[in-house]
C-alpha cells in the first residue's frame, strides 16, 4: 500500500511540474503584453498628437454643456485657440480658452493615453477684469 502511495505522489508530482511548463509560457506572454500596454512606447509625434486631441476633446466636453448651440459655438475650436500648462509630474493641467479657465484632473498622462478629465474645474472670467496685476483688491467706496 505505501508502494502505491509513493507511485501516486510521483505521478502527481510529475504532472503537476508538465502542467507548469506548459503555462509557464502562456504566464510570460501575459505578462509582456501587461507591461506592453501599461507601458506603451510611443513616439513623440504620437504624444503631441494625443495630447493635443485630448484637451480640445476634454474642452469641447466641458463648453458643450455650457453653451445652448454648442456646435456653432465650438465648430471652430482647434488647439492652437488653447494655452495649455502643466505642473510638473501630475496630470493636473490648466488650460485658457477665451474667457473661460479650466483645471483638469486626469486619470492617466493624456499624452499616453486618449482620455477625457476625470475632474474638471471651468471658471469664466468677467469682462474687463484684469488679472495681471496680482491679487484682487477690494474697491475702497468713499
Amino acid at each position: 500500500m505505501n508502494l502505491f502511495f509513493k507511485w501516486i505522489t510521483i505521478i502527481s508530482l510529475g504532472a503537476t511540474t508538465l502542467y507548469s511548463q506548459q503555462n509557464s509560457g502562456l504566464t510570460e506572454e501575459f505578462s509582456r503584453l501587461e507591461d506592453h500596454i501599461r507601458n506603451p512606447k510611443i513616439s513623440d509625434e504620437q504624444k503631441k498628437k494625443n495630447f493635443e486631441a485630448n484637451m480640445v476633446n476634454s474642452v469641447r466636453s466641458t463648453l458643450s454643456k455650457r453653451f445652448s448651440n454648442p456646435k456653432k459655438e465650438l465648430k471652430d475650436l482647434k488647439f492652437q485657440d488653447l494655452q495649455t500648462e502643466r505642473p510638473e509630474g501630475t496630470n493636473t493641467f490648466y488650460v485658457k480658452y477665451k474667457n473661460y479657465y479650466f483645471q483638469y484632473q486626469f486619470p492617466v498622462d493624456p499624452e499616453t493615453y486618449v482620455t477625457l478629465p476625470s475632474e474638471e474645474i471651468v471658471l469664466e472670467k468677467p469682462e474687463g477684469l484684469d488679472l495681471s496685476s496680482g491679487a484682487h483688491k477690494e474697491e475702497k467706496k468713499n
